[in-house]
């Protein structure tokens, strides 16, 4: 099965911005020029897919700085189909301390899992870390797509753990 606009614009276009400057980033979302910085994204996405639609990217999103030195992008996806495709995303960046320990820019996604859909037919998703070069860290964990408290607090446990 080819890939979906929407795995193609988590995958091909926004992971790869990301970690190719995490700040500019998140800097761009903060701005007034995100409509557009994601609407080219999307439009690149679909013209990779061969597709036409949706028009507009299905997608939600917030920047939070909870504390000086911390971004976090929080994505919320809809129409979700097929395996990949991200139900939520966190684009974490964190500004090392000042002996430059401890920073870091990360990505996660809970992404749709129809595999596991199929043991217990309901939507199922699992968490996934897009990394710098376009590798793809399959966590493990699994959960409900709606559960963002559950996807949030495995977020924060894994950061925490510095894996």
């Amino acid at each position: 099965m080819a890939a979906s606009v929407l795995w193609t614009f988590a995958h091909r276009a926004l992971a790869p911005q990301f970690h190719e400057d995490p700040a500019r980033f998140v800097e761009i979302l903060e701005g007034n020029r995100a409509p557009a910085y994601l609407e080219h994204l999307w439009n690149w996405s679909l013209q990779a897919t061969a597709q036409t639609t949706p028009a507009e990217p299905p997608l939600k999103y917030d920047v939070d700085r909870p504390r000086d030195g911390l971004a976090i992008v929080a994505f919320e996806f809809r129409d979700v189909v097929h395996t990949g495709e991200p139900w939520r995303a966190r684009f974490i960046v964190r500004t090392p301390d000042a002996d430059g320990t401890n920073g870091y820019a990360r990505a996660f996604y809970l992404e749709h899992n129809e595999y596991a859909t199929e043991i217990d037919g309901k939507p199922t998703a699992i968490v996934c870390e897009p990394e710098r070069g376009g590798r793809h860290r399959n966590w493990g964990t699994t959960m409900a797509p709606t559960d963002e408290q559950g996807f949030d607090r495995f977020v924060i446990a894994t950061l925490q753990a510095k894996t």
